[in-house]
């Protein structure tokens, strides 16, 4: 069904296009119109999810969008920030923040597939939530230093104080990165014990209540 919640949602992932154009173009303020374009997209994200809770809205189809809508956004974000000639991340420290980024998604993803066929929903917890609050915080102050790069500040003593408290943020997110993956896969570890099946727990329960009253007659003997 196409609500207000996933209509949100399908804008966020079709404002991803035209958010590369401009933060790729370089006419006057075309950096800083992919600044607004990202800050719009990542409100979204929060608008659609209290939308669709506050008011019941939530759907099969919002729960396919709204995860690829948000792994859209943080990571087109973040190429942004790693590619051309002067990155706002410098190499290689922006390919490792993008591969810790994409290691620790794909094993959410893993694990919350393997509850679901186990009949187990697993939600977001507060450290995933902290995580996502810091990154998208960090992708805004990495996307302004673009946009600031191209009024001619670059090299400015500002600016280098301003860039230093940058890669703080990006140590901080990657560090919340990690910890998430971790606290995720401790909690829900459980999900990849094996299962015995129906049959043979119903043939273990049956074989034990059969030698139950032998049990009980071969103490009555011994007393």
């Amino acid at each position: 069904m196409m609500n207000i919640p996933n209509k949100i949602s399908l804008t966020r992932i079709c404002l991803m296009p035209v958010f590369i154009v401009f933060a790729l173009l370089s006419f006057p303020g075309s950096k800083f119109i992919a600044l607004g374009l990202f800050i719009i997209a990542a409100i979204s994200d929060a608008v659609d999810g209290y939308i669709a809770r506050h008011y019941n809205m939530v759907t099969d189809l919002g729960k396919f969008l709204d995860p690829i809508a948000d792994k859209l956004l943080a990571t087109t974000g973040l190429l942004i920030l790693i590619v051309g000639s002067e990155p706002i991340i410098p190499m290689p420290y922006g390919l490792i923040v993008m591969f810790i980024m994409i290691l620790r998604d794909y094993e959410v993803t893993g694990i919350r597939q393997i509850g679901q066929l186990k009949g187990k929903i697993i939600a977001a917890d507060k450290v995933a939530k902290t995580k996502a609050n810091f990154l998208y915080a960090t992708l805004v102050y990495g996307l302004l230093i673009n946009a600031l790069r191209d009024t001619g500040a670059n090299g400015t003593e500002f600016m280098k104080y301003f860039t230093l408290v940058f890669y703080i943020f990006v140590g901080i997110t990657t560090a919340l990165i990690i910890i998430s993956g971790l606290v995720y896969l401790i909690n829900n570890f459980g999900v990849f014990k094996e299962e015995k099946p129906v049959a043979e727990t119903e043939n273990t329960q049956q074989t034990e209540e059969k030698e139950q009253p032998k049990k009980t007659k071969a103490t009555t003997k011994n007393k």
